[in-house]
């Protein structure tokens, strides 16, 4: 049966991102929210400036709502609409209101990471929900990506041993490529820049892939050279995890053109491994390489061995068609909860942003909060 959506957040720069998605799902868009502003349905079209580089060039998004009952407060749209889920791209500290609308009158959400500013303005709505049986997910692409369930399952096997330390990156573009009158770059908004915005992609992935909690931060991070901007513009992490593992993750906005800039190795007392992880349209090596080191006596005569993972884009062109099994996989599991990443995921790593903003203030190691 089609599944019925409202969308809240028209203006956000990944609306046609994600229209490029719903294109490809059993779902219908039945209602549209920008919080105080009346849409014209008819002249939604591509945006020219965007803050970030998740973009589909020429996509036309207008005939996916032509017929889209349109509200100017999201919470009458969860109250009033006849809509099964509701899919936020908002501004980060009126988010969570949003979700608790939609929590008390029983629709599921699919909301932009992190979802909110800090965990302690999602951790109530988060039991309410549980306590609901109403399913929140935020949008933690990696969890899909085939290169990180490889390297999960390989964790999981116990291939790698023991881990003994994992390290990542994740670089995008300079500022000078985006809008920074955009409202995630507001600290008031947002909080934070380049860690909350792009850095939760593998601050997620990383303890997911490690099936092993973050429970310590240490983080430093440089502002922001830019008037309109008053967010970080990189930060570098040291972590450790529940296990013992000790991590470092280096995430900014650095790089002199389009693209990213990506790294991920994992050293363990049996084995090792290091691949980009990620792929876009934007990077024109054919495939994402993922290599692999073993002292297994099965692997002696070949200790050190590639895999190559060759990425599509049919489904979605942007970051790759991971993306789309993402949302796939979500509205396949929102109505039993059984989708790649809760409301509790989410939570978790707003407490692991805090532990890392507050490590920058005080200069100390933090511990992430239970």
């Amino acid at each position: 049966m089609t599944v019925r959506i409202g969308y809240v957040g028209v203006e956000h720069h990944h609306r046609d991102p994600y229209f490029t998605v719903a294109s490809g799902l059993d779902v219908t868009v039945t209602a549209v929210c920008e919080p105080g502003k009346r849409v014209d349905t008819a002249a939604l079209t591509a945006m020219d400036e965007r803050p970030d580089e998740v973009t589909t060039e020429g996509q036309e998004v207008a005939s996916l709502v032509e017929d889209a009952a349109v509200y100017e407060d999201p919470t009458r749209l969860v109250a009033d609409a006849d809509i099964d889920v509701v899919w936020i791209t908002y501004r980060s500290d009126e988010t969570p209101a949003v979700v608790e609308a939609a929590v008390e009158n029983g629709v599921h959400v699919i909301s932009e990471k992190p979802i909110a500013r800090t965990a302690t303005d999602l951790e109530p709505i988060a039991r309410r929900a549980t306590e609901a049986d109403v399913t929140v997910s935020p949008t933690l692409y990696y969890r899909r990506n085939p290169v990180a369930m490889d390297l999960r399952e390989r964790v999981r096997e116990g291939f790698f041993g023991d881990v003994w330390t994992v390290e990542g990156r994740f670089n995008a573009s300079q500022l000078s490529y985006r809008d920074t009158t955009h409202y995630i770059y507001d600290r008031e908004t947002s909080r934070g820049g380049a860690l909350q915005w792009i850095g939760p992609h593998w601050l997620d992935a990383m303890p997911w892939i490690l099936d092993d909690p973050i429970v310590r931060v240490n983080a430093r991070f440089h502002d922001a050279d830019d008037p309109h901007a008053d967010v970080d513009a990189g930060a570098v992490l040291q972590f450790e995890t529940a296990g013992g593992t000790l991590g470092t993750y280096h995430t900014g906005y650095y790089l002199s053109d389009r693209g990213k800039d990506t790294h991920l190795g994992l050293y363990g007392t049996d084995a090792q491994a290091q691949t980009p992880l990620h792929h876009d349209s934007l990077q024109h090596e054919p495939t994402v390489p993922l290599e692999l080191t073993s002292s297994a006596p099965d692997w002696s005569a070949a200790p050190r061995r590639t895999v190559e993972f060759e990425p599509t884009y049919d489904r979605f062109p942007a970051w790759g068609d991971f993306v789309q099994d993402y949302f796939e996989a979500y509205f396949a599991g929102y109505e039993t909860g059984d989708v790649p990443a809760t409301v509790d995921d989410a939570v978790q790593l707003l407490r692991v942003l805090d532990a890392a903003y507050e490590s920058a203030e005080t200069g100390e190691w933090i511990d992430v909060r239970e």
